[in-house]
């Protein structure tokens, strides 16, 4: 066992000599290690008034909302690439369209008390075009219980 072991290694590294024989392989490879994921896209700067949200105690079946604002403060347009809830009992809703600098726009999230008794923590994940990329978005309550009939 040990023997095939030795043989099965010495076949690995011979045939890895062999792929990179070429004269600029290497380099190749070290450049696709050092290259940026997505080097196309301008990054900008975002600043929200807020990133939290407390509705305090709300009735089980309401369905709220609240807005989170934020302004484009770099010189690129600002992209929401993806802004994902941690449960589908919460709805961001967004515009789309890319944010000029300076000027400003909104995420506006609804949360589905419905079936959903006690304190609740929620979060929405926002992602830009910003350093960093990921902003996170939270809102709590307490939601009392329906009366039951």
């Amino acid at each position: 066992m040990n023997r095939l072991s030795c043989f099965l290694s010495i076949l690995l590294v011979v045939g890895c000599i062999s792929c990179g024989s070429g004269s600029n392989s290497g380099e190749n490879i070290r450049a696709l290690e050092i290259a940026e994921p997505d080097t196309t896209i301008k990054r900008t700067s975002i600043q929200f008034a807020a990133t939290e949200h407390d509705f305090g105690q709300v009735e089980e079946g309401e369905k709220v909302k609240c807005r989170y604002e934020f302004t484009n403060t770099g010189d690129a347009d600002l992209l929401l690439q993806k802004v994902q809830a941690s449960c589908g009992c919460t709805k961001p809703e967004y515009d789309k369209k890319p944010i000029r600098p300076g000027k400003k726009g909104r995420i506006e999230v609804a949360f589905n008390t419905k079936g959903r008794p006690g304190k609740q923590h929620k979060t929405v994940k926002v992602v830009t075009n910003t350093e960093p990329s990921t902003t996170v978005l939270s809102f709590t309550c307490e939601v009392l219980p329906a009366e039951k009939k």
